[in-house]
């Protein structure tokens, strides 16, 4: 019960669907894992890592802006922003659509070894996720956390069910591509489902209404996903002709260590709609006491994954993906290690969104990527430079916003103006 207290309300309900989402996506990866072999499955895995590095990191802050304003609006009325937002989501997708079409022939060759299907679906899941990510920030405001859920449950069995239709039809790797970029239409049918009262009746509000601060936060949105997708991709561009198999197995060890992160994203979800209430009330003591308390959580929970992957993360990535897959207990202890300090910096980003400090959460996500090649640079062996690039990464971070989150709450009589 004390830690069901520290948690913003909603967690659980995300949480649940997120539960689904997990299960179903660590199936759709070992069945590719294990039907594709370590070397067709890269390019599967890079389409994965992708989409969240052009989608999440384009899409985020639209979600999080429409989140942070419906939450502290009074009059509940959602219209004038949906709209508003709708029509720079739409630009931002038609941009890296059309981006992605100029650069349609080097992608698929250099990144998904002549599959065309997987550049399908690096299309469909930019245009998915685009209005994913709109509907889930309407949803979180309004805290109907039951239809965010539903997204991900959506998302996940929707992935699940695509690859088994197109292995029928399509086979290979063309059909996990499809899979991919076919999901996040499953999720947002899903959440939309029995919602009422979302009318989007009224003008559209003025750009500047919606944020002034949203060049600032597309910038940390995408360093935020540059953080967490730059280092499959490093190890894919650092290995050598020999190490074919190596971005495979990176990956896989990554996302088997950033499972307790995974589950973080139903805190994420009720956590800025909630503490941007708070900064809207002026209540700003009891923002610090959530925000301790939640964080206590957060950091008990990053040790224990840390002692857990260190005893038994191996033979988890080798039972889930095959002795192919095998990584050393050193690399799970990094990558646990670096997700458990991405969960702190996540949590201070959210406090810096709430307290309208959009711009120096960006400063700080770009500090923390300097730090990036700087360690990478250093040393030869693949695994063990990007780890400690990652960690580096995350804790310069971290410890920026930190610093900043405090004189921040220092100065609220400068700018907590309602």
């Amino acid at each position: 019960m004390r830690i069901r207290d520290r948690l913003p309300s909603g967690t659980l309900a995300v949480g649940g669907g997120l539960v689904v989402n997990g299960l179903a996506a660590y199936a759709f990866i070992t069945l590719a894992s294990r039907d594709l072999g370590p070397e067709a499955y890269t390019p599967v895995g890079l389409l994965w890592a992708l989409s969240f590095l052009l989608g999440p990191g384009f899409f985020q802050p639209l979600e999080q802006e429409v989140a942070r304003i419906v939450a502290a609006r009074s009059d509940g009325r959602v219209g004038p922003v949906v709209r508003t937002a709708a029509a720079i989501g739409a630009a931002m997708v038609a941009l890296l659509v059309v981006l992605a079409l100029m650069l349609g022939s080097r992608i698929r060759q250099d990144l998904f070894d002549g599959h065309g299907l997987l550049v399908v679906g690096l299309l469909l899941v930019l245009v998915g996720l685009g209005i994913g990510h709109l509907v889930r920030g309407v949803l979180a405001g309004l805290g109907r956390f039951g239809g965010y859920a539903r997204y991900f449950i959506g998302d996940g069995i929707g992935r699940l069910v695509m690859v088994l239709v197109f292995a029928a039809t399509v086979g290979g790797v063309g059909a996990y591509g499809l899979a991919v970029g076919l999901a996040p239409f499953i999720g947002v049918v899903l959440a939309l489902a029995g919602q009422r009262k979302l009318s989007l009746e009224g003008p559209a509000e003025p750009v500047g209404g919606l944020s002034r601060a949203l060049g600032a936060l597309l910038v940390a949105s995408v360093s935020t996903a540059l953080v967490l997708n730059v280092s499959p991709l490093a190890v894919e561009v650092l290995a050598r002709p020999d190490q074919a198999d190596d971005p495979g197995r990176f990956l896989n060890a990554l996302l088997i260590a950033r499972v307790p992160l995974f589950f973080f994203q139903a805190v994420q979800a009720s956590l800025l709609p909630r503490l941007s209430a708070l900064v809207g009330a002026g209540r700003f003591d009891e923002l610090v006491h959530v925000f301790r308390r939640l964080l206590g959580l957060v950091v008990g929970i990053g040790g224990v994954a840390i002692l857990v992957f260190a005893a038994i993360g191996t033979r988890i990535v080798e039972f889930a993906f095959g002795a192919d897959f095998a990584v050393d207990r050193r690399d799970m202890v990094l990558l646990a290690a670096s997700s458990a300090v991405l969960m702190v910096a996540l949590s201070f980003a959210q406090a810096l969104m709430a307290c309208r400090a959009q711009g120096r959460m960006a400063a700080a996500w770009v500090l923390g990527l300097v730090a990036f090649p700087i360690v990478v640079a250093l040393g030869d062996d693949l695994f063990l430079r990007v780890e400690l690039g990652l960690l580096a990464t995350v804790s310069v971070a971290a410890l920026s916003m930190a610093a900043l989150l405090v004189e921040r709450l220092r100065s609220t009589t400068r700018w907590a103006v309602s």
